[in-house]
């Protein structure tokens, strides 16, 4: 049983990993395989409950081997979800280069500061794990917008209950780099900043 267990254990591991190390983040094949891994668990429990079940029906004493596969499913949907509440309790590190630049408001604010370029992160990526130390709470909004410019104008983020929202370049850590990070900062009732987050949309 261990020969299956520690090899499953590793593997559903891989789904935390990221959460500590984001440059180690999943990479699109290992996310393809994470369902094809849950059908073939289901599938064997399927086996091996159907076993039992017909052994019992004819009135033969349940073999080991029924048993076991059905341990086998339990045992790795068990580590599946334990991985899974991981990823949720573990807050995310901030992405890889995020600590490359100290904070520069003239730089923020510049209109190339969120601007791709191939091969490198933008300079607000760069800057983010320095900014992030600044924004203390209670700060007002008149000096977020000081430091960082007037917020992007959308209704793209509408539905997570943001106040101001900054655009920072790129995903990072992604296998397939498709979307965008950006910066969503939330404001209390008196205007001071009470939560920000890092996206991806």
């Amino acid at each position: 049983m261990v020969r299956v267990l520690v090899p499953l254990s590793v593997y559903f591991a891989l789904l935390v990993l990221p959460r500590g190390c984001p440059e180690v983040g999943g990479t699109l094949p290992y996310l393809l395989s994470v369902p094809l891994v849950l059908l073939g668990l289901v599938a064997i429990g399927g086996v091996g409950a159907r076993g039992i079940l017909r052994l019992r029906r004819d009135g033969f004493p349940v073999d080991s081997g029924s048993k076991r596969l059905v341990v086998y499913c339990l045992a790795g949907l068990g580590l599946f979800a334990g991985a899974v509440l991981l990823t949720r309790a573990i807050p995310r590190s901030l992405p890889t280069g995020s600590h490359l630049l100290e904070f520069d408001s003239l730089v923020w604010k510049a209109s190339e500061s969120s601007v791709f370029a191939r091969g490198d992160i933008t300079a607000r990526q760069k800057m983010l794990g320095s900014l992030l130390d600044r924004l203390q709470t209670g700060l007002p909004r008149s000096e977020i917008e000081e430091l960082l410019g007037a917020p992007l104008d959308t209704p793209y983020f509408s539905a997570s209950e943001r106040d101001l929202i900054y655009v920072l370049g790129p995903e990072r850590d992604r296998f397939v780099r498709l979307d965008s990070e950006w910066l969503l900062i939330g404001l209390d009732d008196s205007g001071g900043l009470e939560r920000f987050e890092i996206l991806r949309d």
